[in-house]
């Protein structure tokens, strides 16, 4: 009998963790957690866009939120982070801010100035500069296959006073050689860099758009001497892509191509002081998304 009674009290555990309540953050700037279920409670954790969250709790406690013009109905609710980084056990958020659609979360650089997120962007692990890597005004992160950062909304949310947030935009070209197999990345050799642009601002001064890369703009490259090149190919790629270009005289004879290898933004934010803080956050492009298809915005 005892092991039966045993075996129900797991099974009836089991079916709570199953019939957990998971909703996520579809919040823009964030979903702030309160230690009880009040706008005038001590804040104990914020919660970014897509956070998963389990709520454990409705408390009955009706709000009204007018956001952006928009009226959002929805009670109080008691919560916990499920994710292994959230910094509170319990708390109290909104539930006007809560979906059960699975959202993903954002890409997210964090300053002590100043945070940077990009909608359609997902979150990624950042690698400092190899040659300073105690230095945190230029990081690194990679995109996936299926990303770029052309059109998408860049949020900047400061953590001071400030007079100005501007945003530039810039791109790397570099060398790509492929064939309907493989391809052969020449990275380490030569570039061409575009210049800085200004992204434009959506609203008050802390939302962006980045700029499309034209098509001329991303087959753009300095001169390179073909000769040259056949040699780098030839000590990095091997014998076969050697060969393979052997009848090339200029960078646009198949198969080469040109494409864009990184993609950079550059924040430059002034305080209530006059005095300015620069980050620059550095975007590696797959360049074998590229040699596949064709990505580049027509202008």
């Amino acid at each position: 009998m005892k092991t039966i009674i045993s075996l129900l009290v797991t099974i009836v555990a089991f079916g709570y963790v199953e019939a957990q309540d998971i909703q996520y953050v579809n919040a823009e700037n964030g979903l702030i957690v309160r230690e009880k279920p009040s706008q005038g409670a001590i804040k104990v954790g914020m919660l970014d866009y897509g956070t998963a969250i389990e709520i454990t709790e409705h408390t009955n406690l009706k709000l009204d939120v007018v956001d952006g013009g928009t009226k959002l109905t929805g009670e109080w609710v008691k919560v916990r982070g499920i994710d292994a980084y959230e910094f509170f056990e319990e708390g109290y958020v909104f539930n006007g801010y809560l979906t059960e659609e699975k959202l993903e979360k954002r890409f997210k650089a964090s300053y002590d100035e100043f945070t940077v997120t990009i909608e359609g962007i997902l979150e990624k692990e950042s690698r400092k500069d190899d040659i300073n890597p105690d230095f945190d005004g230029v990081l690194f992160y990679k995109l996936n296959d299926d990303e770029t950062l052309e059109g998408k909304t860049v949020r900047v949310k400061h953590h001071q006073e400030f007079r100005t947030i501007e945003v530039f935009q810039k791109h790397e070209n570099s060398i790509a050689i492929s064939d309907d197999k493989s391809h052969c990345d020449i990275i380490n050799w030569q570039h061409y860099y575009s210049s800085w642009k200004p992204l434009k601002t959506i609203s008050s001064n802390k939302k962006f758009e980045a700029l499309p890369i034209s098509e001329k703009e991303a087959s753009r490259f300095i001169d390179v001497d073909i000769d040259e090149l056949k040699t780098v190919v030839n000590d990095a790629c091997g014998e076969t892509w050697s060969e393979a270009i052997k009848d090339v005289t200029s960078l646009n004879d198949y198969p080469t191509k040109i494409v864009v290898s990184k993609m950079y933004l550059r924040i430059l934010m002034t305080d209530i002081d006059g005095y300015k803080t620069e980050k620059i956050i550095i975007f590696e492009v797959p360049l074998n998304s590229q040699t596949k298809k064709e990505s580049y915005a027509k202008l």
